[in-house]
C-alpha cells in the first residue's frame, strides 16, 4: 500500500525514529543495526536468495537501497516491504580505444521532492595513460518512468574509486578535481530537480594542504570534516552547511 508506506515514512521523519544502519558483511550479506538499540542486529535476507555473488550498495534514501548485484544487475530494494525492482540495463555509449585504459563508475541515489521521484545517477569515466585521453558519460534513472536518460557529461575528475554521492538539500555531492594531477579538491553537486551539475563553494581552509577533508551528509545537511595535526594531537573540525 503506497499510502501506508508514505505515512510510515512521514511519521519516521517527524519523530526521528525507525532508523537503521545497513552494513555489508563478507561481500554477500547485509546486516541491519537499530539506531535506538545498537545491540539489536539482524541479518537481512537477500532478494535473490543465498547466492555467493558480490553485492555493492550504491546509495540509500528513505529506506530504499540502490544495490548492484553480481557486478552488472542493479535493483532498488525496499527494506520495509522486502520488495525489490530490477532496473533496466543500460550500456555505456562510448567505445573504449584499442589501448588499455582505466575505467571508473560512480553512483548517487536520492529522492526528488519536486517531481516525487527516486533517481539514480551513474557516471562513467575513461582515463588514458599519461592523461592523454579522457571521456565521461552521465545518465539518470527515474523510478517513475523506469528508464535511463543520457544527460550532460560530467567534466570533472572524481577522486575516490567508487565514491558514492551524498544527498543534502535535494542535491547529490561528490569530491572532484579539475585535472588528474591537481591536489586541490572541489565539491560538485547534482541537482535532482534540474538534473544539472554545479560547483559548490568550500570554506577557505580547504585550500590548506595540511588539512585532509571529506564530505558526508548529516541530518539532511551537507557535512564537511577537516582533519589536521596540532603538535601531538589529531584535531577534527566539523562544518555543517545549512544554506
Amino acid at each position: 500500500d503506497p499510502y501506508f508506506i508514505n505515512l510510515h515514512l512521514s511519521y519516521s521523519l517527524k519523530t526521528n525514529t525507525n532508523h537503521s544502519l545497513i552494513l555489508r558483511h563478507r561481500k554477500f550479506q547485509f546486516l541491519s543495526v537499530n539506531y535506538d538499540s545498537p545491540k539489536t542486529t539482524r541479518r537481512l535476507e537477500q532478494p535473490f536468495g543465498e547466492q555467493k555473488k558480490p553485492i555493492q550498495i550504491l546509495g540509500s534514501c528513505n529506506g530504499l537501497l540502490a544495490v548492484e548485484y553480481d557486478y552488472n544487475r542493479i535493483f532498488l530494494w525496499n527494506l520495509s516491504t522486502r520488495k525489490y525492482q530490477v532496473l533496466p540495463s543500460t550500456k555505456i555509449d562510448f567505445s573504449s580505444p584499442s589501448i588499455c585504459y582505466g575505467r571508473s563508475i560512480y553512483y548517487g541515489f536520492g529522492y526528488d521532492l519536486v517531481s516525487d521521484d527516486y533517481k539514480l545517477v551513474r557516471m562513467v569515466q575513461l582515463l588514458g595513460e599519461n592523461d592523454e585521453y579522457f571521456h565521461s558519460e552521465a545518465k539518470v534513472y527515474s523510478l517513475r518512468s523506469n528508464c535511463w536518460r543520457r544527460i550532460k557529461d560530467f567534466c570533472f575528475y572524481l577522486i575516490f574509486y567508487r565514491e558514492l554521492g551524498f544527498l543534502a538539500n535535494n542535491v547529490l555531492h561528490w569530491m572532484v578535481s579539475r585535472t588528474p594531477e591537481s591536489s586541490n579538491r572541489n565539491l560538485v553537486g547534482f541537482d535532482l530537480r534540474s538534473e544539472e551539475f554545479r560547483v559548490v563553494e568550500l570554506p577557505d581552509f580547504c585550500l590548506d594542504e595540511n588539512f585532509y577533508f571529506d564530505v558526508k551528509a548529516m541530518g539532511g545537511y551537507l557535512c564537511l570534516t577537516a582533519t589536521h595535526r596540532e603538535l601531538n594531537d589529531v584535531v577534527v573540525d566539523v562544518w555543517i552547511m545549512k544554506e
